[in-house]
């Protein structure tokens, strides 16, 4: 499934930790399955966080036609080689700045930024909403939300942004739909305690599919 390696190669090339390798997370075989479509395509790519901007230049060599947009908090990424992407400094984890990018109207989102869990489930609670149809978003480095990292990245809030994702997953599988077998019934979950409950099912009801990867996890947007 995962056989195609030009976008991994690109990966290695221009040194982003997305590649597959001894430091790599491995992401990169695994999105070109979903982003192959979009090679050749006119569309507006959207990074939060790019550290050194490696992944910037993968995305401007992979994509031939699409607008690359990198965010990142930190100035000095303007002294980076990010190929032909277009920067913007700013903090993802205020409200205002995440509305303002949802101008870009984005076709793919990408959140590798702090990993911390009030700025990812901010970001998706504001920016997936606002996507097109067909869009993709993805969340990187979910593993933030388990032992021992938890402690790191809560920054003070109980839930993992993992727990969300599982439950929007279930939401989308059967959860409240109707028994296809026990008439007048709908499907109930195994257990019922959730939180942001109206918020999975508002995502839920807006996505086509829920993907999970080693360490990440991709939204459909419907």
């Amino acid at each position: 499934m995962f056989s195609s390696k030009a976008l991994n190669d690109l990966g290695q090339k221009h040194g982003t930790d997305k590649c597959s390798g001894p430091n790599g997370h491995d992401y990169l075989r695994k999105y070109e399955f979903f982003l192959r479509p979009l090679k050749d395509a006119d569309f507006v790519f959207l990074e939060l966080g790019v550290y050194k901007g490696a992944s910037l230049r993968t995305w401007s060599d992979y994509f031939t036609k699409a607008t690359i947009h990198g965010v990142d908090i930190e100035e000095q990424v303007r002294d980076y080689d990010v190929g032909r992407a277009q920067l913007t400094i700013g903090d993802l984890s205020k409200n205002a700045f995440l509305e303002n990018l949802i101008d870009l109207r984005p076709k793919v989102v990408l959140d590798d930024a702090s990993h911390w869990w009030p700025d990812q489930l901010r970001a998706l609670f504001t920016l997936y909403p606002r996507l097109q149809p067909g869009a993709l978003y993805i969340l990187e480095d979910i593993h933030t939300s388990f032992v021992p990292l938890a402690k790191h990245f809560s920054a003070g809030l109980d839930t993992p942004p993992f727990y969300l994702l599982l439950k929007l997953a279930e939401y989308l599988t059967a959860n409240d739909r109707p028994s296809p077998i026990v008439k007048d019934q709908n499907l109930v979950p195994l257990s019922r305690a959730e939180k942001f409950g109206d918020e999975i099912r508002a995502l839920a009801d807006m996505t086509e599919a829920v993907i999970f990867i080693e360490r990440a996890c991709l939204l459909a947007k419907k």
